[in-house]
Order: C-alpha cells, then structure tokens, then sequence
C-alpha cells in the first residue's frame, strides 16, 4: 500500500513536470497551442504548496480558510520552493497580510514590482472583505484567490511553509475548456474579472489606453 502511495506521488510529480516541458512548445503551435497552454497554466494555478526560506529573519502567520475569517499578519520577501504562482521548482515569492475578521491581502510571484500593482495579486479577504471590496473602493475580490483557502504559516526566522487552495481557479481550468475564462487570466500574469454592474476594464496586466490627442 505504501509504495502504491509514494508510486502515485511520483506519477503526479513526473506528469505535472512533463505539462510543463509540454507547454514551453505551445506557443509556436498557433490558436490550438495557445488554448492548450493557457489550460496548462490554469492547472498549474490550483494550489500553492511548499516551503519558504528567507537571507534574513522574517515572520508570517497569516491564516484564512475557506475565505470566511482571516486572521494573522505576514510579511515575507523571499524565496518558494515547490509547486505554487503557476510553476513548479523555486521563484521570488513576496507577501504582506493581515487580517482580524476583515483582512487584506498583497502577493508577488515570480517577477514583480512591489511598486506595480499590474504584478501583484491584491485583495480585500474574508467574506466581509469580498463584499467591501466589491461594492466600494476597496480592493475587489481578486479572481485568482477568491474564493480560497491561504495559508502563508508559519514562516519564522528563515523558513517556513505555505499551503493555499485556489478554488476559483479549479473552476476557471473546467469552463476553460469551452472557452470560458471565469479568472480573466488567459495570456496575462494577473488576472481580473468584471462585476455585473461594472463596465468592462482592462486586465490588470495590460495597460490601458492613453486618451487620443485633441
């Protein structure tokens, strides 16, 4: 039984590995690559699991299940190892949270500018949180980790551990395969969505249009 167990383990492991070879030759295959990599990349974005470490002492013991009452403070800039920001090995991982109840969230992957907010996730958490953010000018619930379990605890000192579900972007990566993309994350770093009663925006990753000369 237990090799059976460590057996499947590797299975994932050596499957997740080749998806990501697979898709570094997607893009030169036209619209049928591109559909096929961005499925790939939503995969990819469903958890972020692994350890973290840091050059000089750092805390984070941040805490929200199931988005409901986020509670803790973090703040990290350093290093992850593991399967998390849509890769899997070691990238920068940077983020600063607090919650009591309400909370609020900003996280960095990979390549990002603390002082660009196109490169950083960023929300208002929690369920008090989701719907301050969605009807005022808070920060809006962030497609990518909205609704979703985050857990950036414990880091103490120099290491420590992350393990967060990202439950939208398991529904994102079933209706992306008939063309829906829930997260607004096909073809950019950070995606939004548009609220019902909002006109429709740019990503956050694209930049918007300047304003035609008169």
């Amino acid at each position: 039984m237990r090799r059976r167990m460590v057996a499947s383990r590797w299975f994932v492991v050596l499957a997740l590995a080749g998806l990501l070879f697979a898709l570094q030759g997607c893009q030169s295959m036209g619209p049928v690559g591109t559909y096929f990599q961005h499925r790939g990349e939503d995969l990819l974005e469903f958890v972020d699991v692994g350890i973290t470490y840091s050059a000089e002492p750092q805390i984070a013991l941040y805490w929200n299940s199931l988005d409901s009452f986020p509670i803790g403070y973090s703040d990290f800039d350093g290093w992850f190892i593991g399967w998390g920001g849509g890769q899997i090995g070691m990238t920068r991982l940077y983020h600063e949270c607090w919650g009591l109840g309400y909370g609020y969230e900003k996280v960095g992957w990979g390549e990002f500018d603390k002082n660009d907010e196109s490169t950083l996730y960023i929300r208002s958490a929690g369920i008090i949180g989701i719907i301050v953010g969605a009807t005022t000018d808070a920060p809006d619930p962030e497609p990518s980790y909205t609704p979703a379990c985050v857990h950036f605890f414990p880091h103490i000192g120099y290491l420590g551990f992350v393990w967060n579900a990202r439950y939208m972007e398991m529904v994102d990566f079933m209706l992306g395969w008939v063309g829906v993309d829930i997260c607004g994350d096909d073809g950019v770093k950070v995606g939004t969505w548009t609220l019902p009663w909002e006109s429709a925006k740019p990503k956050k990753s694209e930049a918007p249009e300047p304003p035609a000369a008169d």
